[in-house]
C-alpha cells in the first residue's frame, strides 16, 4: 500500500485517521466546528492515494444543499488534484434527477416524464410530465430503482465509497434511497453528521437514522469532536449546552472558567432590544470586526423580528442584510456568476477576473496551459471591457440586469446547463435568476454608487441576518441570537429535542462572541387571530436557566 499521509496543515488525530483508515461503513457523529468537509476531503484523498479506490470505481457525495455539494467538490479538488475527476458530488434531488432522465422508460408510459421536462416548486404547477414537482424526483428514482435489480447493481459496482453529509437531517426516502442501492454490497458509506443539530424533523428527517444505518448497513461508530472554531471559552459553553441538548433533566457539570465574552440581555420591548444591539454591532465594527464576521440569528420569521433592529443598523449606517430567503440563490454556481461579473464590471478587481476565466475556460473544457486559453481569455476581457466602458453614474439595475444577461449568453447557456444540471430545468433557472435580480434592485435602491451595490450584493461588509435552519455550516466572529421566548419556540414542550438541538446550533456558530436577547413585548405577534405581544417564558425557562447558571453567561435585565 501506498504510504499517505494528511495534509501538512490538518492536525492528524487519533480520532481522525481511525475514520480515515477505516475500511468498512462508518457513521461518524462530528461536533460543530469539527472540520466535516475536510474529514471527506482526506478520507478521499486517502481512498484515491492509496488505491482503496481503485480505478475505475468512483466515490459519490450526497448532500442536501448546492452550497455543501460546491464546498465538498471544491475542498476534494483541492485535496486530490486530477483524482477529483472521480468524485461525484450531488444534492439529493440532482442525483435522484440524474436517475430519473437516464432510465425514466423504466416508468409506465403514462406515469413518466417527457424529455426536457421542467421542475416546478408548487404541486399546482406539477402535471406528472412535462412539469415535475422538485420533491418528486426522489420518490419517481425509488419507483425506477425499486423495479430493476440491474441498475441497482450497476450504482453498486461503481462506486466504493458513499460519502453522506448532514446524516441527521436524512428523510425516509432518502434513507430508502440509500437502502436500495447499496444495502447488502460491497459499497461502503462514511454517513457524517450531528445529532445535536437535528433541526430538520419538522421537514421529515428521520429521527431514528443513525441508530438505523448502524444496524442496516453492519457500520461502526466513531466522533470527531474538537471544535476547531470557537474560542476555548466558547468551547466549554457548547460543552455544557451539548450535555444539556442530550439529556436536559441530568445534574451536568458548569462551565471551567466564566466566559467574558457570552452575555444574555432582557429587554422591555423591541425597540429598545434594537438600540442595544445596534450599538454594541456598532462598537464591534469600529472595533475592526467586519461587518460580514456578524450574524444576528432569529429561531424562525427573520424578517419580523429584525425589522427594527435592521431600520436601527440603517440609521447608524451599518449595511445589514436578511439571508434567509438570499443564501441559496447566492450561493448557486448562477449566483456566483452574477455576483463576479457584477464586481469585474463596477469594481474591477484580479481575485474576480480570475474567478471568471477558470469559469470560462471549465465551460469550454480548455486546460490552463492550452492553445486555446489565449483566445477565450481575449475574448472574456474584451467583453467585460466594452460594458465597463457602458458604466456612469446613470447606470441604472435594468442597465446591470441587461449587461449580466448578456454575460450570461456570452459564456453560453447550454454549456451552463451542461455543468449544471439543475439549469436544465427553465422554472428552476428562472427561480434562481428572479431572486438574484430582486435581490440587485434592492440593492442598487438601498445604496449610493454602483461599488457599493456590487458589494453588498456578494454579502459583503453587511452583517447578515437569517433564521436558524440557514445557518448550519456557517461561522461568524459574533453571533446575536434574538427571541429566547416561548413564542419563538412555541412548540418546545413537544418537540424539546429539536429545539434544544436548534439553540445549539445558534451559539456554535460563533467562534468568539455570543450575546443572547429576550424582548417582553414584540408588536409583530399580532393579527386578527391571536394577541401574542407580551412574551412568556415559561417553556424556555430551562434554557435560559442553563446560560445563566451552568453557562454563566453575564445577565442584565435592561428593563
Amino acid at each position: 500500500m501506498t504510504d499517505w499521509k494528511p495534509s501538512e496543515s490538518i492536525e492528524a488525530t487519533t480520532e481522525l485517521m481511525d475514520i480515515i483508515t477505516c475500511d468498512a461503513s462508518v457513521a461518524v457523529l462530528a461536533s460543530a466546528g469539527a472540520g466535516k468537509t475536510e474529514l471527506l476531503a482526506q478520507k478521499a484523498n486517502y481512498l484515491f492515494f492509496t488505491d482503496k479506490c481503485v480505478w475505475p470505481k468512483r466515490i459519490l457525495s450526497l448532500t442536501f444543499k448546492t452550497e455543501a455539494q460546491l464546498n465538498i467538490k471544491e475542498r476534494i479538488n483541492k485535496r486530490c488534484g486530477h483524482k477529483a475527476t472521480r468524485f461525484d458530488s450531488f444534492t439529493f434531488h440532482a442525483f435522484s434527477k440524474s436517475i430519473v432522465d437516464r432510465f425514466k422508460n423504466t416508468l409506465p408510459e403514462n406515469e413518466r416524464p417527457i424529455d426536457n421536462y421542467d421542475i416546478v416548486f408548487r404541486r399546482r404547477d406539477a402535471n406528472g410530465s412535462n412539469k415535475i414537482l422538485m420533491d418528486d424526483l426522489l420518490a419517481l428514482a425509488i419507483r425506477i430503482l425499486r423495479a430493476r435489480e440491474d441498475l441497482r447493481t450497476m450504482f453498486s459496482y461503481s462506486y466504493a465509497y458513499v460519502f453522506v453529509d448532514e446524516f441527521q437531517d436524512t428523510t425516509d426516502e432518502q434513507y430508502e434511497l440509500l437502502q436500495l442501492l447499496f444495502q447488502n454490497s460491497d459499497t461502503k458509506i462514511l454517513t457524517v453528521g450531528d445529532i445535536n443539530q437535528s433541526i430538520m424533523l419538522w421537514a421529515g428527517a428521520r429521527q431514528t437514522v443513525f441508530a438505523d444505518f448502524l444496524n442496516d448497513f453492519s457500520a461502526q461508530k466513531k466522533f470527531l469532536v474538537k471544535n476547531y472554531r470557537a474560542s476555548s471559552e466558547i468551547q466549554d459553553v457548547l460543552a455544557v449546552v451539548l450535555q444539556f441538548v442530550q439529556n436536559p433533566k441530568s445534574k451536568f457539570q458548569e462551565v471551567s472558567t466564566i466566559p467574558e465574552n457570552c452575555s444574555l440581555h432582557a429587554f422591555s420591548d423591541e425597540h429598545q432590544e434594537a438600540s442595544f444591539i445596534a450599538h454594541s454591532i456598532n462598537e464591534a465594527i469600529s472595533s475592526g470586526i467586519d461587518a460580514d464576521d456578524i450574524c444576528v440569528l432569529t429561531k424562525q420569521q427573520a424578517s419580523q423580528y429584525t425589522e427594527i433592529l435592521r431600520a436601527e443598523l440603517t440609521r447608524l449606517g451599518i449595511n445589514n442584510l436578511d439571508m434567509t430567503d438570499l443564501q441559496d440563490a447566492l450561493k448557486e454556481p448562477l449566483g456566483q456568476l452574477f455576483s463576479q461579473f457584477l464586481k469585474a464590471l463596477v469594481r474591477p478587481e484580479p481575485k474576480a477576473m480570475t474567478e471568471l476565466f477558470k469559469v470560462n475556460l471549465a465551460l469550454n473544457k480548455v486546460e490552463s496551459d492550452d492553445d486555446k486559453e489565449e483566445e477565450l481569455t481575449t475574448s472574456l476581457v474584451n467583453f467585460i471591457s466594452l460594458k465597463q466602458q457602458l458604466i456612469t453614474t446613470a447606470t441604472t439595475a435594468d442597465d446591470l440586469l441587461s449587461y449580466i444577461q448578456g454575460f450570461i449568453h456570452e459564456l453560453g447557456i447550454p454549456k451552463i446547463k451542461g455543468r449544471w444540471k439543475q439549469y436544465k430545468s427553465s422554472a428552476y433557472f428562472n427561480h434562481v435568476w428572479k431572486a438574484l435580480e430582486v435581490h440587485l434592485r434592492n440593492m442598487c435602491n438601498q445604496t449610493n454608487s454602483l461599488e457599493d451595490a456590487a458589494k453588498l450584493f456578494s454579502a459583503e461588509n453587511a452583517v447578515h441576518l437569517m433564521n436558524i435552519h440557514k445557518c448550519k455550516g456557517l461561522e461568524y466572529h459574533t453571533v446575536y441570537f434574538m427571541g429566547l421566548e416561548d413564542q419563538a419556540f412555541w412548540n418546545y414542550a413537544e418537540q424539546t429535542f429539536e429545539d434544544n438541538c436548534a439553540i445549539y446550533v445558534a451559539l456554535s456558530r460563533a467562534k468568539n462572541h455570543i450575546c443572547v436577547t429576550i424582548s417582553k413585548r414584540r408588536e409583530h405577534r399580532s393579527n386578527w387571530q391571536h394577541d401574542n405581544r407580551t412574551s412568556t417564558f415559561g417553556a424556555v425557562k430551562p434554557v435560559i436557566s442553563l446560560l445563566k447558571n451552568k453557562c454563566k453567561f453575564a445577565a442584565t435585565n435592561h428593563v
